[in-house]
């Protein structure tokens, strides 16, 4: 099997989840003398939650190979991820230095790293670094510094950032990306008073992204929903989307509610309309009781698309 091949094998292999077979084909692509295998095995390791194995792979990596910024960018993001601020700095100053380096996006995981140590002024100070040459960079800028003035409680500032974001949204534009930043226009709006601007832009994200934590969040804040009987519901849904190739999808719901019925009510909300005939419960688990919490959707997974052969 020649590099180009492994290498498909390896992302492929991450994308279902499969790490053994992901491992296998990443060490394979080390041992063909290619960087990009570095950063395979790293993911690896980064997705089995062991942080520690994939920052020594990634330091090995930029021995062998110090001109690969890719390497160094994400040897900044696990170095942050694991609370190591200074380390995650020293690794996006030397993909800086690397010709080639796409500077803005390491600038903006720089912020990120300056944000997570607590120096928000860093951070945004660093932002300022970013020229926000493609949408993309523009984007992502844009939310990081909108979330941060949000929790400086600057919610001027923060709304002024999402809608400079916003500007530069394009068909092109991943939802992923453009969900976050209404969820941060959201609590913009929500810290100045506006509850119902805040709520229709939380459901804008919802639309974009049903993951969007953020966003359900402040769903919940502002319809502000309680019951004495409402409980915490783990459930699993059954459903199908005649857009995607697929027999099925399945998708864990953790939700507040007073029942069952209750709970599939608020999912159906955050589904989209095509769906939403095709949801049933699979299982639905109570974790515990939940009468201070409020009532809604708190947290999902991502569809689990499947093939009544894979079942």
């Amino acid at each position: 099997m020649d590099v180009h091949a492994l290498i498909a094998e390896a992302e492929s292999a991450l994308l279902e989840g499969d790490y053994d077979r992901a491992q296998r084909a990443a060490e394979q692509v080390i041992a063909r003398r290619f960087s990009y295998g570095f950063e395979l095995l790293a993911r690896v390791h980064a997705y089995r939650n062991n942080l520690p194995r994939a920052i020594a792979v990634l330091q090995e990596g930029v021995v062998k190979a110090p001109r690969a910024w890719q390497l160094w960018n994400l040897l900044g993001e696990y170095r942050s991820e694991h609370g190591d601020s200074d380390g995650a700095l020293a690794a996006y100053d030397a993909a800086l230095a690397v010709d080639g380096v796409d500077a803005d996006e390491v600038n903006i995981n720089a912020a990120i790293a300056h944000d997570r140590a607590g120096r928000a002024e860093d951070a945004l100070m660093r932002l300022h670094e970013v020229r926000g040459v493609s949408a993309d960079a523009a984007i992502a800028a844009a939310r990081v510094r909108a979330e941060i003035l949000n929790t400086m409680e600057r919610p001027d500032a923060a709304a002024a950032a999402a809608n400079a974001g916003l500007a530069r949204v394009t068909d092109d534009s991943a939802a992923a990306d453009v969900a976050p930043l209404l969820a941060a226009l959201a609590k913009a709006k929500w810290l100045q008073g506006d509850g119902e601007s805040a709520l229709r832009h939380a459901w804008e994200a919802v639309a974009l992204d049903t993951t969007d934590e953020s966003a359900l969040f402040l769903i919940r804040e502002i319809e502000g929903e309680y019951s004495r009987s409402a409980k915490y519901f783990r459930v699993l849904i059954h459903g199908r989307d005649e857009g995607f190739d697929a027999d099925g999808f399945w998708r864990k719901y953790d939700v507040v509610a007073d029942s069952e019925e209750e709970a599939l009510r608020f999912i159906l909300r955050v589904e989209p309309e095509h769906i939403r005939s095709s949801l049933r419960i699979d299982e639905a688990d109570v974790i515990d009781a939940a009468s201070d919490q409020p009532k809604g959707v708190y947290w999902c997974t991502r569809y689990a698309f499947y093939r009544e052969a894979d079942e």
